[in-house]
């Protein structure tokens, strides 16, 4: 299975996104417009991908949701540890490490997201590369930008950023390695305890921060814009090799075959 490709992508678009934030600072408006439509792309990753996964692996419900409440709980103790070091950065003032710290655990926990996407199915690492690694290119054009704004060499800020990306690689490597051979109940656990992570970089780390003092209906159509990329890339793209053997022993997707007759003189439509 093609794996290294993908993640290669992603962590590319996060040595880009910190190499962009030396060239060039975006405004609010356009990081509005990013953030939402990255918001949107993550929301469809677990929608129409991770979620049906998860139900198709057949996981008894209460480890799914044991599974989904851990990385609920994990993530909060990400964000209270978030806002003790930027706490004591603002009293200190300094180089933005607290938003460094946030977005390397982040990255981390992306990587085995993403590693156990690639362990239950090709098709779930795929789209969840995809989709983390535009979060990612945000993501370090966003902590770029602050080095920055305090007076950071371009060196130390791409170097910064690029460490940041190389750990998504570390931690799908550590994911794969781990969950080869799992179970589809404990690859279900994993997944739904990702699904609460991306959730949580969805509110609090994309669409929290896009709140301008006037809304525009371009922010809302990129969001749309990111989920139907992903809806459309899942509907009609290919179906990827472990996804087909699922589908099938479900029994393939529901055709339905229309036979159209006449009697007398009405035309008949018989569904089966």
């Amino acid at each position: 299975m093609p794996v290294v490709p993908y993640i290669a992508g992603a962590v590319a678009a996060g040595i880009a996104g910190g190499v962009l934030a030396t060239l060039w600072a975006p405004g609010r408006w356009v990081t509005s417009y990013i953030q939402h439509f990255a918001a949107g792309v993550v929301i469809a990753a677990v929608a129409l991908k991770v979620a049906p996964d998860i139900e198709h692996t057949g996981a008894p419900p209460l480890l799914v949701m044991g599974g989904f409440a851990l990385g609920g709980v994990v993530m909060i103790g990400v964000k209270w540890l978030t806002m003790r070091i930027e706490a004591r950065q603002q009293r200190r003032r300094g180089k933005p490490w607290g938003l460094t710290a946030a977005a390397a655990i982040d990255t981390a926990i992306d990587g085995v997201i993403i590693g156990a996407g690639f362990a239950l199915g090709q098709g779930v690492g795929v789209i969840l590369s995809l989709a983390l690694g535009l979060e990612l290119l945000f993501l370090t054009l966003s902590v770029g930008s602050s080095f920055r704004q305090e007076k950071g060499s371009r060196r130390t800020t791409v170097a910064v950023t690029s460490g940041i990306s190389l750990l998504l690689v570390a931690g799908a490597a550590g994911g794969m390695a781990l969950l080869r051979g799992a179970s589809e109940s404990t690859l279900a656990v994993m997944l739904s305890f990702g699904a609460a992570a991306l959730l949580y970089l969805v509110t609090e780390e994309l669409l929290i921060e896009t709140r301008l003092p006037e809304e525009t209906l371009i922010s809302t159509a990129m969001f749309f814009l990111g989920f139907l990329a992903i809806f459309a890339l899942v509907s009609l793209g290919p179906d990827w090799g472990p996804d087909r053997q699922k589908r099938k022993r479900a029994g393939g997707w529901p055709r339905t075959r229309i036979t159209v007759t006449w009697e007398a003189d009405l035309l008949m439509a018989r569904v089966s």
